[in-house]
């Protein structure tokens, strides 16, 4: 098995939204874990992107970011990925190049490809047309970093603040290899959703390694993974912990609404035998159980994948549970 000990340990936070509580909340809630996190000693505290999600106050990254930066003084802050499809190269510039300006050296944009769920019409920009990704990519590095060819029209476009004001920027991808292969020609690094696309992570990381070409971003292939965390010595308080993220992900996969589930509702919840087969799935190859477990499964994911980095997405359903796992988990990585 691969050490442990030692290696950078990021969050993925979603500002959940737990019942009862308001947006105010959740986000005061996911600010307060920034806090933690620093505390704790972890390297990087991002915020993942979702519309439409009631259980999940991460609609908007660069805000929450800015609060959290605020908050904080020396854990790098960033996206999760901030969803490039939705915006202008420029906005994201202007945008991530102010949280620079802000914040120095501690701020990092991890970009993605999707929409970001449901109702995406409604989050696109103008016109609903993109140039494609990988052009947007190139455009945006273009506003950060300049060096496009007098005959680009977006030679002519000027990010203040921006320009020279760039964060640290990664690709991030899931199950298909196109953001890999994208992030290695590019040599950017590179971050994959293990903790939703378990099934592809390492044949996505080869993909990555092979294309890798060396850049004035980084020389060598430089990765990450993002596992899902929940960690609590009690196996009964371990469970009431994972029902929220549990029922959401079912109600999601039936095409429903995703709302705050009280305790007691979540207590009471009849799972189905396809619910169970559903859930088993979704918690292998997870940071899923009691420290001695959690960290078998680190360890084991490390060894297989060799990602320089881990990104955790705690998934407890309260804001104490949630701090234990993270304290759990930096306590194994020593």
């Amino acid at each position: 098995m691969t050490a442990l000990e030692g290696v950078p340990l990021g969050v993925l936070d979603l500002a959940w939204r737990e019942h009862g509580q308001s947006n105010a909340d959740a986000v005061r809630a996911s600010v307060d874990l920034a806090r933690v996190a620093e505390q704790l000693g972890y390297r990087r505290h991002w915020f993942a992107a979702h519309h439409g999600l009631p259980v999940s106050a991460a609609s908007q990254p660069p805000i929450l970011i800015a609060a959290a930066a605020a908050a904080t003084t020396t854990i790098r802050v960033g996206s999760g990925a901030l969803l490039l499809s939705n915006y202008s190269p420029l906005a994201i510039a202007e945008q991530f190049g102010t949280l620079t300006a802000l914040y120095g050296d501690r701020i990092d944009l991890g970009l993605g490809r999707s929409s970001g769920g449901f109702p995406a019409a409604a989050v696109r920009r103008a016109g609903g047309v993109a140039s494609g990704y990988a052009q947007d990519v190139a455009d945006l590095l273009g506003c950060f970093h300049g060096g496009r060819s007098p005959e680009d029209p977006m030679e002519r476009v000027l990010a203040v603040p921006g320009r020279g004001d760039a964060p640290e920027t990664w690709l991030l991808g899931s199950g298909s290899g196109f953001s890999a292969r994208l992030a290695g020609e590019l040599g950017l690094p590179f971050a994959y959703a293990h903790h939703f696309a378990p099934r592809d992570t390492e044949d996505v990381l080869a993909v990555y390694r092979r294309a890798f070409r060396p850049s004035e971003h980084v020389r060598k292939p430089r990765t990450m993974i993002s596992v899902m965390l929940a960690a609590h010595e009690d196996p009964v308080r371990l469970r009431e912990e994972m029902l929220l993220g549990d029922i959401t992900h079912l109600r999601l996969h039936a095409g429903q609404r995703a709302d705050p589930v009280s305790a007691q509702d979540a207590q009471s919840y009849l799972f189905s035998a396809r619910d169970r087969a559903i859930l088993a799935e979704r918690h292998a190859r997870q940071a899923v159980g009691t420290p001695a477990e959690v960290e078998e499964r680190l360890r084991s994911l490390l060894a297989s994948t060799g990602a320089d980095e881990l990104m955790l997405q705690v998934v407890g359903a309260t804001a104490d549970g949630r701090r234990r796992s993270l304290q759990i988990a930096r306590e194994l990585a020593g």
